[in-house]
């Protein structure tokens, strides 16, 4: 018979599993995001000219930042149950706070995504984070906030970065996408458990943006159960969009109608927050393990987001330079 492992044993087990894992993703500007564990799927991508990068920095104006409305999705209720890691019932939501410090790490690395959808000709506002990478450059969005779901080619344009966007200003810079990337199965299917998108952005002033504001690391096929600090910038009632947010929450739900299945948290930001950074800590640094994909309508107040599998990492890599 075996012999039972000892619960310290197994605390040890998994904080050294724990520990691996993230020293694989994000060491010395990340370069070391796991590849995979299959072939590398489908993705897609759109190389912008530098002349329209250049436009999109005169496109954007303090007001045109404030009348950009925001690009979230609300899906109907599942047709499957959501299953919950571990016993009992959610924990209670967690209400969104505001953040002081935009200037402190991590929050520098914090901002709001707008862009254009040539289709409609609709300006739009999400949020995304600043990637530590070997070009320093890279932003991590929602799929949904660099193309249109299921349109193959739909490219949105006029699309810019704001880190620590405060009131209508930019303090670090407007940064314009040179690049923008997401998954095949975004691109073609709108499939909700690939909804992740990256930018390549321009440098600024010849400033990368790692340079500016610094840079979150990359952690992928981590354990889906841990303790979120959900962050951005939410603005449909009662938030403004004007201020940065945050929640901390740890999972808890899967959504079995992914696969992966995405993972859910207990946080009560709206409309604007969409790509902003789901971060954990570990060995005294913080890394990105999710963002903000989608809500329910019948579970208002829990965001879930893609789990970040070795696919994640492998367009990382692919782009990082």
């Amino acid at each position: 018979m075996a012999r039972p492992v000892s619960r310290r044993l197994l605390h040890l087990f998994l904080l050294g599993f724990l520990v691996c894992a993230l020293s694989m993703v994000g060491s010395e500007a990340a370069s070391a995001a796991k590849a995979p564990k299959e072939a590398p799927k489908e993705t897609s991508q759109r190389l912008i000219p530098d002349h329209e990068s250049r436009n999109a920095l005169r496109y954007w104006t303090k007001e045109r930042f404030r009348s950009a409305v925001p690009k979230d999705v609300e899906r109907q209720a599942p047709r499957q149950i959501i299953k919950q890691p571990g016993k009992g019932e959610p924990k209670p939501q967690a209400s969104a706070v505001p953040v002081g410090a935009y200037d402190s790490y991590p929050y520098s690395t914090i901002g709001k995504v707008f862009f254009t959808d040539p289709v409609s000709q609709t300006d739009y506002v999400c949020s995304g984070t600043s990637l530590s990478s070997r070009n320093g450059s890279i932003v991590d969005t929602a799929g949904h906030c660099v193309i249109e779901g299921g349109s193959g080619n739909n490219f949105y344009v006029n699309w810019v970065f704001c880190p620590q966007y405060l009131d209508g200003y930019c303090p670090r810079g407007v940064w314009p996408a040179r690049q923008l990337h997401t998954t095949g199965q975004w691109a073609n299917n709108a499939d909700f458990s690939r909804d992740i998108g990256f930018a390549v952005v321009a440098t600024n002033n010849g400033m990368t943006l790692n340079q500016a504001v610094g840079g979150v690391r990359l952690a992928t096929d981590l354990p889906a159960e841990q303790n979120f600090r959900a962050l951005g910038y939410p603005q449909e009632p009662p938030f403004t969009g004007q201020r940065m947010y945050q929640c901390t929450s740890p999972t808890t739900v899967r959504d079995t109608n992914g696969s992966p299945q995405p993972i859910g948290i207990n946080c009560d930001m709206t409309g604007g927050s969409s790509g902003g950074g789901w971060l954990i800590r570990g060995r005294g640094s913080w890394y990105l393990n999710g963002h903000t994909s989608y809500v329910y309508t019948n579970l208002p107040d829990v965001l879930f987001s893609p789990y970040y599998d070795g696919f994640v990492g492998y367009i990382f890599n692919q782009i990082q330079g």
